[in-house]
């Protein structure tokens, strides 16, 4: 039985909402904007480095302070046709909430404003990922939808807001 690509995609963001997005929810809980406020120029780094293209990000070096960890991406019930794939935008994103949320140690900017930044350069950089990898229509739609499912999991659920804010 053929399913339609919206329906594909709405599969996608309900089994991927579990957990996408879900790295550091075992972090302790702090409210935002309860840390010492940010060097103004390690922000100015973190920001530059968020701005990257997922294949300059691949490139640059790890310096401190930053927490360079990743897990990937966190795709729920082994659900992952898209997984490699977007895996360089998933370690941005992670890059983006582990030193800008406020479940780790940097809380460079733990505002919902900054989220929505962070998830919005997610969904940016994985359609780059399918605009360079997948050039013929087919395969570009089927890439842009799972990007679309991908950002709505991680924008939008409640496991997404914890792993960034560090409590819901």
């Amino acid at each position: 039985m053929r399913t339609s690509l919206p329906t594909t995609a709405a599969a996608l963001v309900l089994t991927a909402a579990g957990t996408l997005g879900s790295a550091g929810t075992a972090v302790a809980a702090s409210a935002p904007g309860t840390a010492a406020p940010a060097d103004p120029a390690v922000r100015t780094a973190a920001d530059r480095i968020m701005n990257l293209t997922y294949k300059e990000f691949a490139t640059t070096e790890h310096v401190a302070p930053f927490n360079w960890t990743n897990d990937g991406c966190s795709v729920p019930l082994k659900f992952t046709p898209y997984k490699e794939v977007f895996r360089p935008a998933c370690s941005l994103h992670d890059f983006g909430y582990r030193n800008y949320g406020g479940g780790h140690e940097l809380k460079l900017s733990p505002v919902r404003e900054t989220k929505n930044w962070i998830d919005g350069r997610f969904l940016t950089e994985m359609k780059r990922i399918c605009d360079d990898r997948y050039p013929l229509p087919v395969g570009h739609t089927a890439c842009q939808v799972a990007a679309r499912a991908y950002y709505e999991a991680v924008n939008k659920t409640p496991t997404a807001d914890k792993a960034f804010f560090g409590h819901y």
